[in-house]
């Protein structure tokens, strides 16, 4: 797909997820009409893919990837994760699999590292401070992100994630006043980081090669 196409491809997917969100209007958010920043992401996201990748993973990426910006916008906000899109994300990642795109042990793997051990932790974290310390939209996102990451770039995802989400809190004490008990949104942190280090792993292969005969 050349990049004329690719872009054209990508502000109609930005327009779509924008069109759904519009449409589910969680507690009344809504983007508004005159904004195109998830059209512009989603074109970038769409023209990378089909520049650098072959064209049914350049697909699965450019699908999953504008699914996650949907998610993150409407979790940033809101603080839920609409049901919706992670069954888009589910059937996304399924096809991956069906194409054998992603191996399936990978798949399973991965799902056990980004929603099993995160809510294994979850609730023993709630067994001590009778706290929540994700959502189960988050822990919904980890199997979506890790049957298509697999366990170590899911594994690399979560450990980014949790980096930037703590960076992210430290800042924000240090402008407003401390207070322990504020939330943030998790969804963004590893949407970001997921795409991330997706596209890290093409780029430097052999870093994360590495890690996986380690």
């Amino acid at each position: 797909m050349n990049v004329g196409l690719s872009l054209i491809v990508g502000l109609a997917a930005g327009f779509g997820v924008k069109t759904i969100i519009n449409w589910l209007s969680i507690d009344g958010y809504k983007v508004k009409s005159k904004s195109i920043f998830i059209e512009i992401i989603c074109g970038f996201i769409w023209v990378w893919a089909f520049q650098n990748l072959p064209i049914d993973e350049a697909t699965i990426f450019s699908l999953i990837s504008t699914i996650l910006v949907g998610i993150s916008l409407v979790d940033f906000h809101t603080y839920q994760i609409p049901l919706l899109f992670i069954i888009a994300g589910a059937g996304v990642a399924v096809t991956s699999i069906l194409i054998k795109l992603t191996y399936f042990s990978s798949a399973m793997w991965g799902i056990f590292v980004g929603a099993v051990i995160p809510l294994t932790i979850m609730g023993l974290t709630w067994l001590v401070t009778k706290r929540q310390g994700m959502g189960y939209g988050d822990i919904q996102l980890g199997i979506v992100l890790g049957a298509w990451l697999g366990p170590m770039r899911m594994a690399i995802t979560l450990f980014v994630a949790s980096l930037l989400s703590l960076s992210t809190w430290l800042a924000v004490s240090l402008v407003q006043d401390f207070d322990k008990d504020r939330a943030l949104p998790l969804a963004p942190f590893l949407a970001v980081a997921g795409i991330g280090v997706y596209i890290g792993s093409i780029y430097y292969p052999g870093f994360f090669h590495l890690l996986i005969i380690q």
